[in-house]
């Protein structure tokens, strides 16, 4: 035998030899277990992405992975046991960008769901959200979104305040086209605004009138629609929002997500949600914090940061049980790079249609940008904060953002070699390729949206051009980040995009969208159904990126993030197998079961019963799962829409400004 067979062979052997002294079984009678999976397919995605047939778990941790064979000498008389009937079972996943609370609170509109609606079928909704909702007083708002706007004036012509008038209500009522840009207002929402003829329009927004008048028609545009009185959210509405999110979440097989742009009001309303027993997913928040006018600033600001965060974390040690971590700050450094918006910082100049014309494309000097930080006061703030041992996360969308983060992690490692702390750069959908090995050599995460991979309307048919050929291979690096040395992190960004990890995942393997989601533009054919430009990765570098990579970024893979022996029993059951099943179904996905800390928090209807007589904490009939339902078009999980409807939600779904800045 070679040298180098017999390395390989000593590999497999001592491989071999710490599974197995992981897993044994010792000598002694083990003590029986509160739940054992046998008869699946469980993808562990420890160090030797390890398949087992069974795993047992007392006290919500897990205590054995192996054979069914070995797993028997686990069940007792009050063991669960759940048979998987050759499901596939894997961790629970681990989300490290959302913005849970803004998600939830769109949950709780009535939501038209991007569907191609005349006027009497949004009537009709709308009246249904106002009929479901008895007791609220007259001057309550009602709020419809996601309204395909185009639509509805093709098919029914102009619209106005008295279209909507017609309601049988006396609220006010606020319709919500999904693009952003118009929203539709019926004459109590303008009474109770003080919305008049004499109203001027504001910067950057415009108030319609009447034809041949100056009477609000009831159509504002873009910023007119700050001029409407609507409250903001409750504390208690705050806390349902939340709820709403938890649900949202357990269906997706959501198990551990990260709030990337917390405030702190967010911990009052998660204290409630935890102490009335919704937590029913492990909850790390960032901090939001903004930019000082100074260098001299900076001590000040991080001072009260981390004495407010240091207040909202109470520096436990994770249990099996869902639990609040706030231990990172949050901030912006650019906007994005979608086109018109152009609000990313580039290292070089966006291209801008020549003199009018409507096909060449030249470098536009006038379009660079600075970075909303200074460099010098991102790298004093950052290093007082990871001296202080709060970690960070930045915004960082451009080429020049994603540079300016890791110059400040440069600058802190050189002054503190050796010193522990985590940086994560959010986005990242250009990135020069000069800096894709300084990830690696810096210990920096990219904390990557895969879903951003495909073609969409939000690339075409004026963002590439406006990128220019050359850096298109630079878009949506993650494979050339993973190359260089530093496996990537997921992060959704939802409700940016819509929750669907495995559509994203599917994306990351083949940088295409699929045509049989309704998530993705693919599904609407050309020209959004061809590649991405760009590399795509496995299946498991995906799944590792949505859970121990995750976990490692959260100081959390002691305890989540696989499937191992003295883990938190996170885990969830699928229906196909996200490893065998063809590449064009890996985003056709619905989870069948949640678990987090041992406890089924969902099962999905169609999977009642499937397993045994198993019941979740969380039932999906009670009567807030119910009134969710009934808010959107297509329920809660939006997957209950035709696909004439679907299609249409995807080409109306543009991505074209940070609505988070």
């Amino acid at each position: 035998m070679s040298a180098s067979g017999t390395t390989m062979l000593m590999r497999i052997l001592t491989t071999a030899a710490l599974y197995a002294a992981t897993n044994a079984i010792p000598a002694q009678q083990p003590s029986f277990a509160d739940t054992v999976f046998h008869n699946g397919s469980i993808y562990t995605l420890d160090a030797y992405s390890s398949k087992v047939e069974a795993l047992a778990i007392k006290d919500g941790v897990i205590t054995f992975v192996g054979s069914n064979e070995d797993a028997k000498v686990r069940i007792g008389n009050t063991t669960q046991v759940v048979n998987l009937q050759g499901h596939a079972a894997i961790p629970g996943l681990i989300d490290s960008h959302m913005h849970i609370l803004g998600g939830g609170i769109y949950l709780l509109k009535c939501d038209l769901n991007y569907q191609p609606l005349d006027l009497p079928g949004v009537l009709q909704h709308i009246q249904r959200c106002i009929d479901d909702e008895p007791d609220k007083p007259d001057d309550a708002w009602m709020e419809a979104v996601n309204v395909d706007y185009s639509t509805l004036t093709s098919r029914s012509g102009s619209v106005d305040k008295t279209s909507i008038d017609v309601l049988k209500t006396k609220r006010p009522v606020v319709v919500r086209s999904s693009d952003y840009h118009t929203i539709l207002v019926n004459s109590r929402a303008l009474e109770i605004s003080n919305i008049t003829a004499a109203t001027p329009n504001p910067s950057n927004g415009v108030i319609e009138r009447l034809p041949g008048s100056q009477e609000p028609s009831g159509v504002l545009e873009d910023n007119a629609s700050d001029l409407l009185g609507i409250p903001l959210p409750s504390p208690e509405e705050a806390v349902k929002a939340a709820l709403a999110a938890m649900q949202l979440l357990r269906q997706s097989g959501i198990t551990t997500f990260q709030e990337a742009m917390a405030l702190k009001e967010y911990d009052q309303v998660f204290q409630a949600v935890q102490q009335g027993g919704g937590l029913s997913a492990r909850a790390f928040f960032d901090y939001r914090i903004d930019a000082p006018s100074s260098v001299a600033e900076v001590p000040d600001l991080v001072a009260k940061t981390v004495e407010l965060i240091r207040g909202f974390d109470n520096n436990s040690t994770m249990q099996p049980a869902p639990s609040l971590k706030w231990q990172a700050v949050k901030a912006f450094l650019d906007g994005v790079i979608t086109y018109p918006a152009r609000t990313a910082a580039l290292i070089e100049p966006y291209w801008s249609l020549v003199n009018g014309s409507n096909t060449t494309w030249a470098p536009d000097p006038s379009t660079l940008k600075k970075t909303y930080w200074e460099p010098e006061i991102l790298a004093r703030t950052l290093s007082g904060f990871f001296l202080a041992g709060i970690d960070a996360q930045l915004h960082a969308d451009g080429d020049l953002a994603v540079r300016v983060g890791l110059d400040a992690a440069e600058s802190f490692r050189k002054a503190h070699p050796g010193h522990d702390f985590r940086l994560g750069l959010a986005h990242d959908e250009l990135s020069h390729q000069d800096d894709w090995r300084r990830f690696k050599e810096l210990e920096v995460d990219a904390i990557m949206s895969f879903q951003w991979s495909q073609l969409a309307p939000s690339y075409l048919p004026n963002t590439f051009p406006s990128l220019a050929e050359y850096r298109r291979q630079n878009l949506q690096a993650y494979a050339e980040i993973e190359k260089a040395g530093r496996p990537v992190t997921y992060g959704s960004d939802w409700p940016v995009d819509p929750l669907d990890e495995f559509l994203a995942l599917k994306i990351a393997v083949t940088r295409s969208g699929d045509p049989g989601n309704p998530h993705s533009s693919a599904s609407q054919g050309a020209p959004y159904n061809g590649t991405f430009p760009g590399e795509g990765i496995s299946r498991e570098a995906a799944l590792r990126a949505i859970t121990i990579n995750g976990a490692k970024f959260l100081r959390a893979d002691k305890y989540i993030g696989s499937l191992e022996v003295g883990k938190f029993a996170d885990l969830i059951v699928l229906e196909n197998d996200y490893f065998t099943v063809p590449e064009e179904m890996i985003g056709r996905q619905r989870v069948q079961l949640t678990m987090v800390g041992g406890e089924v928090v969902y099962i999905a209807k169609e999977a009642d019963q499937k397993f045994g007589n198993i019941t979740a904490k969380y039932p999906n009939d009670d009567e807030a799962s119910v009134a969710l339902d009934r808010k959107a078009i297509g329920g809660l999980d939006r997957k209950q829409v035709s696909m004439k409807g679907a299609v249409n939600a995807a080409r109306l779904r543009k991505r074209n400004e940070c609505v988070h800045h």
